[in-house]
């Protein structure tokens, strides 16, 4: 729910709770009003009627007297409002009143005196100020509701176009963004906000580009030299067996050390976006040349090895794609036992390879986290699966792992 919808849904929950409550105190207020301006009415005539009798000893013409009583005993009946109904024969039917009554004296005798005022104009009163007063309420809340609408449209119209601008922003790009402006004050603070961050990190993104290709190519070239001096000394004759040892441990941890640099340097190129071209790539001809690449290592372990695989093409990098599918070929050859089994399964919807192998060491969540190895294998470098999660985040595709004892299964889903 966007801010527009979700802000005037807020308003009319309000409204649809206040309404009532409005409209119901706003009815019993007028009537209350009207019934008071009738009371003060029967009460000023009740004065004029006590008036004239003291004076007098008769009862004036009124428009409102319609009954007399005498009352016996030392007290006459309290004063008191009341409403009912007369039939009017004029009318046909009974129309409301209000009355009033109250004590008086009429030569020396008490008497009760009933007043009365017509309610049949004041209901209708009430009514058509109830239903006048309900409908200037609802052309109100119409009108605000959609001079709001207008007013969110036209405020929040830069706000709404710079988020669109920045959804499609790519660090990559070298022509900077350009935000609209707002006569909205806070508008003006975030787009200052944004415009400065978006500076700082493209300007961090560029040095963490320059640092990883001078750590690359600064790196390579003393690890050369290292594994050639390494090379002379394991050729030397005048190293002992011990000293040999050594010289092959270090000749092994520089070519380890290489391969962490370059698998290090291509997940951060994988993150940094640096492959953007889309080839058509034919995954069996792929997953083909992988395998005959591997042939001497499949026959090496007696391997058995079972295909499946349809013609599939995938829209991809073609480098990508090969460390993708070689990466996923090779862990189930190396970590494979002697005389074990690889099946593989190629169709539009996934590409899935099952083989056997040692127990995995660590939990199935933590496998596609850098450095995180399946077993104690010194070859694996812990960076292979990783390798693989970032190129299917980057292409959309999901990864998934799942083991049962020494069965492992790995699914790649192209959609």
């Amino acid at each position: 729910m966007n801010l527009v919808r979700k802000t005037n849904t807020y308003y009319l929950i309000f409204l649809a709770f206040l309404f009532p409550i409005m409209v119901t105190v706003d009815y019993y207020l007028i009537q209350y009003i009207v019934n008071s301006e009738v009371e003060e009415i029967l009460l000023h005539e009740s004065e004029r009627i006590n008036f004239h009798l003291a004076k007098e000893g008769t009862f004036p013409a009124s428009n409102y007297l319609f009954e007399t009583t005498p009352v016996s005993g030392d007290f006459g009946p309290p004063s008191k409002f009341k409403d009912t109904l007369f039939y009017e024969a004029y009318a046909d039917k009974h129309i409301p009143y209000r009355t009033y009554e109250f004590a008086a004296q009429v030569n020396g005798q008490k008497v009760r005196v009933s007043l009365k005022h017509v309610l049949l104009e004041i209901n209708e009163l009430i009514l058509l100020l109830f239903a006048t007063t309900t409908l200037i309420l609802l052309v109100l809340v119409t009108g605000l509701f959609f001079i709001n609408q207008k007013i969110y449209h036209w405020a929040w119209n830069p706000f709404f176009k710079n988020l669109s601008k920045l959804k499609d922003y790519d660090v990559t790009q070298k022509n900077p963004i350009h935000l609209k402006p707002s006569n909205i004050q806070e508008f003006e603070e975030l787009n200052r906000v944004v415009t400065s961050l978006m500076d700082q990190v493209k300007k961090d993104f560029q040095n963490l580009k320059e640092f990883n290709q001078n750590i690359s190519h600064e790196i390579q070239t003393p690890l050369a030299i290292i594994r050639n001096k390494m090379v002379l000394l394991l050729e030397s004759q005048n190293l002992d067996s011990k000293e040999l040892q050594w010289v092959q441990a270090v000749y092994q941890e520089t070519n380890k050390l290489s391969k962490i640099e370059k698998s290090l340097t291509l997940i951060s190129r994988i993150e940094n976006q640096e492959f953007k071209r889309l080839d058509s790539v034919d995954v069996r001809l792929l997953i083909e040349n992988i395998m005959n690449n591997m042939i001497e290592m499949i026959s090496f372990k007696k391997l058995k090895v079972k295909t499946n695989l349809n013609p599939v093409k995938i829209k991809c990098d073609l480098v990508l794609a090969d460390i993708l599918f070689t990466n996923l070929i090779k862990n189930a050859v190396q970590h494979n036992h002697e005389g074990g089994s690889i099946e593989m399964l190629l169709n539009e919807e996934k590409f899935e390879i099952i083989n056997t192998g040692d127990e995995s060491l660590i939990e199935t969540a933590q496998l596609f986290n850098r450095f995180q190895k399946g077993n104690s294998s010194k070859e694996s470098l812990g960076l292979g699966l990783a390798i693989n999660q970032r190129i299917c985040e980057l292409y959309g595709f999901r990864l998934d792992y799942d083991r049962q004892g020494q069965i492992h299964t790995f699914s790649l889903f192209f959609q």
